[in-house]
């Protein structure tokens, strides 16, 4: 058991280190086209993207999930899972091409329909990516996945930024995912040259498209009804307004995008293995989650409280609009939290057909009712998937506690630190928000500074006296430093 634990740590080391640098060149991406760019036309590509996320959960029908999760993969099988996306993806990328007027004219917009053929153009290079990353993670090779995502985000944020800057306004960013995937592909070849796909097949395709099916159903409902407000607050009050409840979305989405991300990228591949090798996935499961509600939990209760001087700091003044649909979006975060792992964690034991009922159990109902609270108003929209965050967790976890490892009381025992060390983290975030002269509005730089200090104590105190699973990562983390320093200043080494 111990060389597992450690590949998994380390796995996640290198996992979070991608995610600090990207998290970092995605927010400063961010901010930089914040101002170059106005709410309408960030919204046009907002859109747009709603209705390419839907067709990319069509793309890649389970390939990389099911590459990881196989318990008995070989030449054979990959092959397959490579002809079958190629051929899904090139697909789709000529249907997306072909509709892409048809949507703009949904819209009444131009501008979605030229996104929307530009971004076709990432189907057609995806294939030859989904693989190589996929039997990558299988193998735990999270060195060489670090290079790869890095030099995307690098080549994605630099082509963006460069084409804003030139006057391409919504059109930067769809042909920075084109150069995104390019550089992929190509980091691909270069550090994982040796997980290579080497010719077509069809010799597994019963195998792989059952899987297929099942996941495609599950992620296609989830995109749904994730895209859904998206969609729907652009037609119903037009493209500034979807600008609005973008930015007001863009703190949770970059912090699910990359350290819910990071944990899910290694989280997966060690369920299924754990699952092959010990059958010991619910006790990870039990774990995952303990850890992430300990960092997710402060932060967005964090967010919702500095709503306002975060928006104001990273966007400027013209996105004010967005703070209310922040608070509420992060509000549902936080509910969310809870469920982030569940869709990997029984997709990886093999109960992928009881995710695909989950998921549309509670993402169809979750479109019905974004429709009706937009009859009320934008920030009705943002208020409504706390409730439906709320369902997707008691749906999950009627499912969850059938594990004995994982039974109610247990998993409350291993959510109560979490708890109070997001209560610890807010007491002077919430002092800031409350009791600040003439609130933070005024100020509100100065206001956010006191804010992040106090939360951050808060944070690690609450951490050290609830004694949370993270300090012995902490602990161990500063161990290393210590170590790495004392060889550094001896002479012997």
């Amino acid at each position: 058991m111990a060389p597992e634990k450690l590949g998994i740590r380390k796995a996640l080391t290198l996992s979070f280190a991608q995610t600090g640098i990207s998290l970092s060149l995605s927010v400063a991406t961010i901010v930089i086209l914040s101002r170059l760019l106005t709410p309408a036309e960030i919204g046009v590509y907002s859109v747009a993207v709603g209705f390419v996320a839907l067709v990319h959960m069509l793309r890649d029908f389970g390939v990389s999930e099911f590459v990881v999760q196989d318990p008995s993969l070989g030449d054979d099988v990959t092959r397959t899972a490579f002809t079958i996306n190629l051929i899904i993806a090139w697909c789709l990328a000529a249907i997306l091409f072909a509709s892409s007027g048809l949507i703009g004219h949904f819209y009444d917009n131009p501008g979605v329909t030229r996104v929307t053929r530009v971004m076709s153009l990432v189907f057609v290079l995806l294939p030859f990516g989904t693989t190589h990353m996929a039997l990558m993670k299988r193998s735990f090779k999270f060195d060489s996945i670090l290079k790869i995502r890095l030099g995307e985000t690098v080549v994605r944020g630099g082509t963006t930024i460069a084409l804003a800057y030139a006057g391409f306004t919504y059109m930067s960013m769809a042909w920075g995912s084109v150069a995104g995937m390019a550089a992929l592909i190509a980091g691909c070849e270069f550090w994982g040259g040796r997980y290579r796909v080497r010719g077509v097949g069809f010799a597994h395709w019963k195998r792989v498209m059952d899987f297929g099916w099942n996941r495609t159903i599950a992620d296609l409902v989830m995109q749904m009804g994730t895209q859904s407000a998206n969609i729907i607050v652009g037609k119903m009050f037009g493209m500034a307004a979807a600008g609005f409840y973008s930015r007001g979305y863009g703190v949770v989405n970059i912090f699910v995008t990359n350290v819910v991300g990071a944990v899910g990228n290694v989280a997966f591949p060690a369920y299924a293995r754990e699952h092959r090798d010990s059958n010991t996935a619910p006790q990870l499961f039990l774990k995952s989650v303990a850890y992430l509600t300990g960092i997710s939990w402060p932060f967005f209760a964090f967010c919702a409280l500095m709503a306002f001087p975060i928006i104001r700091i990273a966007f400027g003044d013209q996105w004010d609009a967005a703070v209310p649909l922040m608070r509420w979006l992060c509000g549902a975060a936080l509910v969310g939290t809870l469920t982030f792992q569940c869709n990997g964690f029984f997709t990886a034991i093999g109960r992928y057909r009881d995710v695909t009922r989950v998921e549309i159990q509670y993402q169809v109902p979750r479109i019905g009712l974004t429709v009706l609270a937009a009859f009320y108003s934008v920030e009705a929209v943002a208020a409504t998937q706390v409730l439906v965050y709320a369902i997707a967790v008691v749906l999950y976890y009627r499912m969850v506690v059938q594990y004995e490892s994982v039974r109610l009381w247990n998993l409350v025992t291993a959510l109560l630190p979490s708890g109070l060390v997001t209560l610890s983290s807010c007491v002077v975030p919430a002092a800031v928000f409350y009791l600040w002269p003439g609130s933070p509005s005024h100020h509100y730089v100065a206001a956010f500074m006191v804010a992040a200090i106090g939360g951050g104590l808060g944070w690690l105190l609450g951490i050290i006296f609830t004694k949370h699973p993270l300090l012995f990562e902490i602990q161990r983390s500063m161990s290393s430093v210590a170590r790495r320093l004392h060889r550094a200043s001896d002479p012997r080494y």
